[in-house]
């Protein structure tokens, strides 16, 4: 019984130790590296500042302005029956300033707009943040598997020389052949050296995003699933609702609310006022009253209208731009993936068949003496640059997939048939 306690409570001690270490994760997915991008990054804790300055401008949009006091104090200190203050006439008035033209709430107005600008200034910052980093995970990912391409070729070419120094001990070939193999094998070595610091150097990159270090040794994903070429009519159903342009939409918006505002300005305000009269020399009081206008022989404003005419009308004409623009970049970069696409089926269906088939013939035929060993080199080098365009051409197209998304704002990983982008 004491023995069983014993255990148990080893057990609880070893479990509780385990718990307090540092745990370092081996690899981190996409979903996970999306988490803590939209969580930590220090592009988007920036926006929580720019709300509260909004906050206070709406505060001070929606103020009205304070009645004014008025103390006037007349017939003072003068001679006979004004000496002193035997005549003095005190008035003391209160007036408000009137806004007419509604212009409190088309300043409001401008507010109201500028916060839809922010937010819509976050859609897109977001939409670039998670961007930049998927572009730095796959940018690993791709480091990834050339490292694994580089250390089949390194086994092909450590099996090639394996082979060649038997036969250069037989005296069947020369030292030469085993020399030219080995300055292969070292400078494939050099290379895996050089893949495997860049890619620890992309992973310390990519773990930036979220402002922390580098905790895990890879990144988790599968490269050759790619995403299937998005319908034409699907990009161009989306292009008014793409971040950018609703984006535009907001800044047009709140040019259009300051031209209502200057043309509201032009409207001349009124000041009315009211008070009480203490006239000393008759001993009696009496109600003022008063009103005052400016008088609007010219419009005042017509400068500050003209301006912001302007610039409503050159952000009107900046989205029809940029709607061009959209449906250009968009048709481009669907072309090219589509380029890749196919150049990816037939470097897999066509070319690569073919190159393995000629590597296994010419490594058994070296064996017999019927090819040379530049014979052999170069059917790894065809081999080996098929397998890496590959690899390429699978990377250029989930960047150029993940661009269409990010010019879209919209998730087009539901008609692809490899979740490869699925948040």
């Amino acid at each position: 019984m004491k023995l069983h306690t014993l255990l148990g409570r080893l057990q609880y001690s070893v479990l509780a130790i385990g718990l307090s270490l540092p745990s370092i994760a081996t690899a981190i997915d996409l979903p996970t590296a999306v988490r803590k991008t939209l969580e930590n990054s220090p592009q988007l804790q920036r926006y929580p500042f720019h709300i509260r300055a909004l906050d206070g401008e709406a505060i001070q949009a929606g103020l009205k302005p304070n009645p004014t006091i008025h103390v006037d104090i007349e017939n003072v200190l003068g001679t006979g029956d004004s000496r002193f203050l035997a005549g003095t006439e005190l008035t003391v008035s209160l007036s408000q300033l009137i806004e007419l033209g509604n212009k409190r709430e088309k300043r409001i107005d401008i507010v109201d707009q500028k916060s839809a600008a922010i937010q819509r200034d976050y859609e897109v910052k977001r939409l670039d943040v998670v961007a930049d980093m998927m572009r730095r995970f796959y940018d690993a990912l791709r480091l990834q598997y050339l490292i694994d391409w580089n250390k089949t070729r390194i086994q092909s070419e450590q099996s090639a020389l394996d082979v060649i120094t038997r036969r250069a001990q037989a005296g069947v070939v020369g030292q030469a052949d085993v020399m030219r193999m080995q300055l292969r094998l070292a400078k494939s070595k050099v290379k895996h050296a050089e893949l495997k610091q860049q890619h620890q150097q992309a992973l310390i990159v990519l773990a930036t995003h979220w402002a922390a270090s580098a905790d895990f040794e890879k990144t988790e994903g599968q490269l050759e699933q790619v995403p299937e070429l998005p319908s034409e009519t699907m990009l161009m159903s989306a292009l008014e609702q793409t971040p950018d342009y609703l984006l535009a939409q907001a800044e047009t918006r709140i040019n259009q609310a300051r031209l209502s505002l200057a043309q509201a300005e032009s409207q001349a305000n009124i000041t009315v006022g009211g008070g009480i009269r203490r006239m000393e020399a008759i001993d009696d009081n009496a109600f003022v009253f008063n009103f005052s206008m400016p008088l609007q022989w010219h419009n005042r404003n017509q400068g500050n209208i003209a301006l912001a005419q302007a610039q409503y009308e050159e952000k009107l004409a900046n989205q029809d731009i940029l709607i061009g623009q959209l449906e250009l970049t968009l048709g481009q970069i669907r072309s090219a993936m589509n380029t890749r696409l196919n150049q990816i089926q037939r470097l897999e269906t066509e070319l690569q068949p073919v190159a393995n088939s000629l590597l296994a013939e010419i490594q058994q035929g070296y064996q017999l003496g019927q090819y040379t060993v530049l014979q052999w080199v170069d059917a790894q080098d065809e081999l080996f640059s098929i397998e890496r365009d590959v690899i390429e051409s699978q990377y250029a197209v989930h960047m150029q997939f993940l661009e269409l998304e990010r010019l879209s704002g919209n998730s087009l990983i539901n008609d692809a048939k490899a979740p490869a982008h699925k948040e």
